[in-house]
């Protein structure tokens, strides 16, 4: 019997409506783990690098990893991958919640989607038997009653379903998929593949829990968190106002994105912060499977009004959401923002990509690129909340000049033409998440160099490790060893600064975290030094869930295969360095906060771009060199 994995790939062509299933066997879940790893492979191995991301010859890979679905908190992560609609290059975005931990109750270990069906469907999956179901009568409608009418049609009131929603139907290119509504699988446009194929959502209900080798042991270390969490700093406070405190913390730091990066302070910072939310909302908590954190915030308000109402059935912006859709929209309203993010659920996009975008169409207005006679009469000028509201709508359903944001703010940005293209704030044609890269330096590296593109969970950022005693292996942190002395991290690292330092930091972090990307584990409970399940917890933990003998090095090779693949398949899409730019504003100082003035240096910034090559085994362009892919015994992929 196998353990931590069930040996079983699910692939469903729509086309022709095939369900086959493929057993790659243990020496493959070995190697691969899980998550981005597998759909790394299964993108160099079956997606050319011609292919359209919204043709039938893309597909959707759907991936939790080995330890999914055990009882220790954090492993309910899953991890969903495509050739991107947004980037035209490798896709994937992680998720909580309850859909991972459900898929390997029910037996499968990843989902491949292939083809494209003649009308709407969805998948329906109920242990081993798997259906293709007509969608026509869900079509267009929000995610909330969708999920309710497939639970219903499924006879499982806790069926998980993935979805997207009236957005990915209308190929908005950073669409998203999510499960219960308020988990998702954001970044890079992944609604948009399940809307090009047909396909609304993928339901799943199982009842086989039994996967785990040493069940006593899994189920020790999952009773250990339980009862100490609480006593860890970072999980405390956490678990009480999840990432809603950041934006008054990162304004006063002058790192707030604000006015489609313009600025770094954001003078209504305190209006759409935690504090506020709660005065104006009722508001509880939720959590993710088997988590006592609850860190997952939910709002509430009911209005005479119908356009301030809130639906709490689609939880509450997090920080992310915040920054995009608030701060960096100038929204200095809590209840907007959060009517906004409800929208943007209801609707089923990425909130990252959506507020940025219209940050960035809010800057063309103020500057004069664009007019009333282009936004279909939007008054479209930053802190406008009616006429943010509206286009949020126009968007998703690519209405007039919705149709031309529905693109993303590259695209969007060449559509417009004259000097819109300097405003587009983007890596790999993905919009920038709410970390300022003038002030956190690696993250603006890793928003260059990301196989995703504008990703900030790349490496840790650069506040955490400042003037931290990495110099110190015995330094002790709630009883856990400050473990980032064994990898090679001596001393603080400078937030702004790219000497050889950070940059060989940033090599080892990536690696460290692409083990967390592996395994679907959550970050803010598991990270390589700070949280409460260190990097030195996990070969024991899948050691345990799997009866295999991992050693943590192994982990790490492993982890630096996602890496390698991701970059691998960017290659044969024909992306190089030269796409690996950022855009001007990162090189201009910024103009308010605690870092006024402060730019990165364009020189510094190529030169730590190429020394980032040559330390990860690429070449002058950032493709993998033969030897790197023999080393991590990936020759199979290289053709």
């Amino acid at each position: 019997m196998a353990f931590g994995y069930r040996d079983k790939i699910l692939r469903i062509n729509l086309t022709d409506s095939s369900i086959k299933i493929e057993r790659p066997g243990e020496d493959f879940f070995k190697q691969y783990i899980g998550g981005t790893n597998i759909i790394g492979y299964f993108l160099n191995k079956e997606v050319g690098g011609a292919v359209d991301p919204l043709s039938p010859e893309n597909k959707i890979i759907v991936a939790p990893s080995v330890i999914t679905g055990s009882p220790v908190a954090g492993t309910s992560r899953f991890s969903v991958g495509a050739k991107s609609p947004l980037t035209e290059g490798f896709g994937k975005s992680e998720a909580g919640g309850f859909f991972g931990p459900e898929l390997k109750f029910a037996g499968w270990d990843a989902i491949i989607v292939e083809g494209k069906a003649a009308e709407p469907c969805y998948i329906c999956i109920k242990d081993d038997k798997v259906e293709i179901k007509s969608a026509k009568h869900l079509w267009g409608k929000d995610t909330g009653p969708v999920q309710e009418m497939i639970r219903e049609e499924m006879g499982e009131k806790k069926a998980r379903v993935l979805q997207t929603g009236p957005a990915g139907e209308n190929l908005v290119r950073f669409a998203a998929v999510c499960n219960e509504l308020k988990h998702w699988n954001g970044r890079g446009g992944m609604g948009a593949v399940f809307g090009s194929k047909n396909l609304r959502a993928i339901a799943v209900k199982g009842d086989d829990r039994e996967f785990m080798k040493e069940v006593v042991k899994v189920k020790e270390y999952a009773q250990w968190f339980g009862k100490n969490w609480k006593n860890h700093d970072s999980l405390d406070g956490f678990g009480k106002v999840g990432t809603m405190g950041l934006p008054t913390i990162l304004s006063g730091m002058g790192i707030l994105p604000t006015h489609n990066f313009q600025m770094g302070e954001f003078e209504h910072a305190e209006k759409i912060d935690r504090i506020t939310i709660e005065k104006e909302m009722e508001m509880k908590r939720e959590g993710c499977f088997a988590c006592p954190v609850r860190c997952k915030q939910v709002v509430k308000k009911e209005s005479k009004d119908p356009d301030k109402n809130i639906d709490p059935a689609y939880g509450a912006p997090e920080y992310e959401t915040l920054g995009s859709i608030g701060s960096n929209c100038g929204i200095p309203n809590a209840v907007t923002v959060c009517k906004g993010n409800e929208m943007t659920a209801r609707f089923g996009m990425d909130s990252i990509g959506l507020g940025m975008t219209i940050a960035f169409a809010m800057e063309c207005y103020e500057k004069g690129i664009i007019t009333k006679e282009d936004t279909d009469g939007l008054e479209l000028v930053f802190g406008n909340e009616e006429a943010f509201l509206r286009i949020i709508e126009k968007i998703a359903f690519r209405k007039g000049f919705g149709d031309i944001l529905a693109e993303g703010s590259y695209r969007a940005a060449q559509k417009i033409g004259g000097d819109a293209p300097k405003y587009a704030m983007t890596a790999k044609k993905m919009e920038f998440a709410a970390h300022e890269g003038r002030g956190k330096w690696n993250v603006a590296l890793g928003y260059a160099v990301s196989p995703n593109g504008g990703d900030h969970v790349v490496v840790e950022h650069d506040h955490c490790f400042m003037g931290e005693p990495n110099e110190d292996p015995k330094a002790l942190v709630d009883g856990n060893v400050f473990s980032l002395f064994n990898y090679g991290i001596r001393k603080p690292l400078e937030p702004c600064s790219l000497d050889h330092e950070k940059v060989r930091a940033f090599v080892i972090l990536q690696k460290l975290w692409g083990v967390m990307d592996m395994l679907d584990i959550c970050i803010f409970l598991a990270e390589p030094s700070r949280r409460m399940i260190l990097m030195e917890h996990l070969p024991d933990l899948v050691n345990h869930v799997t009866g295999w003998d991992l050693s943590l090095n192994e982990l790490i090779i492993a982890a630096e295969r996602s890496i390698v693949m991701g970059r691998l398949f960017n290659a044969k899409c024909g992306i190089t360095s030269k796409d690996e730019g950022l855009p001007e504003r990162v090189f201009t100082p910024m103009t308010n906060g605690a870092i006024k003035g402060v730019a990165i240096d364009k020189k510094e910034f190529e030169e730590a771009k190429e020394l980032y090559y040559h330390m990860a085994g690429m070449d002058e362009n950032g493709a993998p060199l033969k030897g790197k892919l023999v080393e991590l015994r990936l020759e199979e992929l290289m053709s």
